[in-house]
């Protein structure tokens, strides 16, 4: 299996906002996901961060690294 973890972060609380950042991560979602044949090529599990609401911190994004490279996965 091949598992891909894309973030996308555009509010990161302190400092300036981002942007596009959250649309880039669904775009390298989409072109992970699938060959041009139209198979499964990746796994993949976006998150993503776009006000305080959906804020992701160090501590869930560190639980979701050590998750993504947990199991069997070929890449």
């Amino acid at each position: 299996m091949r598992k891909a973890l894309v973030v996308g972060i555009n509010y990161y609380g302190a400092g300036g906002a981002l942007y596009d950042c959250v649309n880039d991560a669904h775009s390298v979602k989409s072109a992970l996901e699938r060959h041009s044949d139209g198979s499964v090529n990746f796994s993949t599990k976006l998150i993503t961060a776009v006000d305080a609401h959906t804020k992701i911190d160090r501590g869930s994004l560190k639980d979701m690294v050590a998750d993504l490279f947990s199991g069997d996965a070929e890449i």
